[in-house]
């Protein structure tokens, strides 16, 4: 038997943010494939801007929570909307709000192609197949590509040259570049190294608070996303828990959420969990 510890710092804000409308909304989502149910009864409000976590184990729905809100999915069930805009009639426009980065890269490794050309996609999609990008376009991938912490040396590199934590990078900059106001992030932190980890996590709180920019992160385990997070979402196919991470971090909640125990230290305005897994 193998076990795995994992020890979780997490600060207690003693404030809430001052937010001034709904980034989105969730009410009575239900999803299914081939008549089985994968998300019920999902609700929530996520003010703007914010920072939201979503933790769950493997096949909790979390990325086909994500599909659905920015309408890959059609739910069976209820409505979601974005800035008070109905999600499923009005996909192109809600599409034009959200940069969004998929769990597994979409770059084929054997194409020869440049981080310029990876940044500036998504602002050509949107405008078709033979549009040339504009100075602003250029312009506007740049700014991305620093954001990220990726200067203008890498602009010409090649995609496949760089390593998984500066590909990941590049590809969170082609969903900025098109100057979202909300950003998904789908397991932004697999196959990276730490490094690279401590350079995306404090990109989430300059989105937020010089950008304006909500941002959604998806992940499967207890990390170091809850002491960034505004609000986090338990999700086991519905959801365990919605709120801030003092009214989250709970034992009971932890318990439901992974199928195990574990333990909560708390010291002042700081809490340590320590989670247990068992393989066999």
């Amino acid at each position: 038997m193998v076990m795995r510890f994992h020890i979780v710092k997490i600060v207690i804000r003693g404030g809430e943010r001052m937010m001034n409308e709904h980034a989105v909304e969730v009410e009575n989502l239900e999803v299914r494939f081939d008549g089985q149910s994968i998300l019920e009864d999902i609700n929530f409000r996520l003010e703007h801007p914010s920072i939201l976590s979503i933790i769950g184990p493997n096949g909790a729905g979390k990325t086909t929570l994500l599909r659905t809100i920015i309408g890959q999915i059609t739910p069976v069930r209820g409505t979601i909307k974005v800035f008070g805009i109905p999600v499923k009639e009005n996909l192109s426009q809600i599409r034009k709000l959200i940069g969004y980065v998929p769990q597994k890269r979409d770059i084929a490794q054997h194409i020869p192609i440049r981080v310029k050309d990876v940044v500036l996609m998504a602002r050509l999609a949107r405008n078709g197949p033979f549009y040339i990008p504009s100075k602003k376009d250029i312009r506007a991938a740049k700014e991305a590509l620093d954001k990220v912490g990726l200067g203008s040396e890498f602009w010409k590199k090649k995609f496949t040259q760089l390593s998984g934590g500066q590909q990941q990078r590049v590809l969170i900059a082609r969903a900025l570049a098109v100057e979202p106001k909300i950003l998904i992030l789908d397991e932004p932190f697999n196959a990276i190294d730490i490094a690279t980890e401590k350079k995306i996590i404090p990109l989430l709180f300059e989105l937020r608070d010089k950008h304006d920019v909500t941002v959604i992160v998806v992940t499967h385990d207890i990390n170091q996303l809850f002491s960034c997070s505004d609000k986090m979402l338990l999700l086991k196919r519905k959801v365990i828990g919605f709120g801030s991470p003092s009214e989250i971090i709970k034992r009971e909640l932890l318990r439901e959420l992974y199928g195990t125990d574990v333990t909560i230290i708390q010291q002042e305005q700081v809490c340590y969990v320590v989670e247990r897994d068992r393989h066999v």
